[in-house]
């Protein structure tokens, strides 16, 4: 067994991070799910010591909002919804990026010029502002009240960011693929009558295998950051409940998710700053997490190609050191035999 190198401590702590942070909430919204309340304090005699927003201290470690709800367990209901959400909307950009990009890298038509100047765009164009104009009538709350469901919602929405997210990992993927195909061992094996399967099952595909593990957190932390800009333009994660009567209160989410958090208590960093701090913090803390797996398996990638050189200059050596070897004995026994 291999010992581990520092790339697999921070994988493995990061990658634990994530996985108790989630499993943690899935657990206490299974369970319970109720955050603890405390919205006046009293003392031992039974008089009024203070009122929330409770800054953080011995008795609230993380602090409370206005309404008393304690910051750390409403920052871990919303922890599935965020985290969890980023998954599985970067699982779909991942399978669909990796057909249309291992499809790219194997296609040499003129069409691909122009799918991939279609796709670059997306490089500078950000991605909020797009995923903004196709989303606000979907999740924004009409006067007359939405006319789908919240599973419906998230469904569309989701299937909306996965494919925002796909193109510029596609691009990546299909620039790695044709690296892969334009190897002289892949000509070679191309020559003797090798099928596009055969390439990309033998050959394509395992040099792919770990560059796919490193792309996978780099788009978790694409569509984080996604939705986080779209909760501050109150785009909040499965719909924005908007009241339109006299009196009314903010637009408000449907569920505690981080970006909500985050943007409805902004007004609060010169007042409460714990209010907002808080759950910014696990959320900086989780993109700190999801790039530390990514540097680990790229440090990982790097050790194996270091491997991989090293090898092949030993062999090298190896075979020079050898032809020497040979070349100088056959000038011995020459000038061995001359001299007999």
């Amino acid at each position: 067994m291999k010992p581990w190198s520092r790339h697999h401590f921070t994988i493995a702590f990061c990658l634990l991070f994530i996985v108790v942070l989630v499993g943690w909430s899935l657990i206490f919204n299974v369970t319970d799910g109720e955050i603890p309340n405390t919205f006046v304090q009293y003392d031992d005699e039974g008089r009024i010591i203070g009122d929330a927003p409770f800054p953080p201290s011995t008795d609230f470690p993380f602090g409370t909002d206005r309404e008393g709800d304690d910051l750390f367990y409403k920052v871990l209901e919303g922890a599935q919804y965020t985290i969890g959400a980023a998954i599985i909307i970067s699982l779909l950009s991942f399978v669909l990026s990796f057909f249309i990009g291992v499809a790219g890298g194997f296609t040499r038509s003129r069409g691909k010029k122009w799918t991939q100047s279609l796709f670059t765009s997306f490089y500078f164009i950000p991605q909020s502002i797009i995923a903004f104009n196709i989303l606000y009538p979907l999740l924004w709350e009409p006067p007359q009240g939405f006319e789908t469901s919240f599973i419906e919602r998230v469904v569309w929405q989701s299937i909306t960011l996965a494919v925002i997210t796909a193109p510029t990992t596609a691009i990546l993927l299909s620039n790695e693929t044709r690296e892969i195909l334009d190897k002289e061992f892949v000509t070679s094996a191309r020559v003797l009558g090798g099928s596009r399967f055969f390439l990309f099952r033998k050959h394509v595909l395992p040099h792919l295998k770990l560059r796919l593990f490193i792309i996978f957190p780099k788009i978790t932390i694409q569509v984080l950051l996604i939705i986080a800009h779209l909760g501050f333009f109150d785009l909040f994660f499965g719909g924005t409940d908007v009241c339109y009567g006299p009196a009314c209160d903010p637009p408000k989410p449907f569920v505690q998710e981080w970006a909500s958090i985050m943007s409805m208590s902004f007004v609060e960093l010169t007042n409460a700053w714990w209010i907002f701090i808080i759950p910014m913090t696990f959320f900086a803390l989780t993109i700190l997490a999801l790039t530390g797996i990514a540097r680990g398996l790229e440090g990982l990638l790097e050790e194996d190609e270091v491997k991989v050189l090293s090898v092949k200059r030993e062999m090298n050596d190896r075979k020079e050191i050898g032809s020497l070897k040979e070349t100088d004995f056959r000038l011995v026994h020459q000038e061995f035999d001359r001299g007999i």
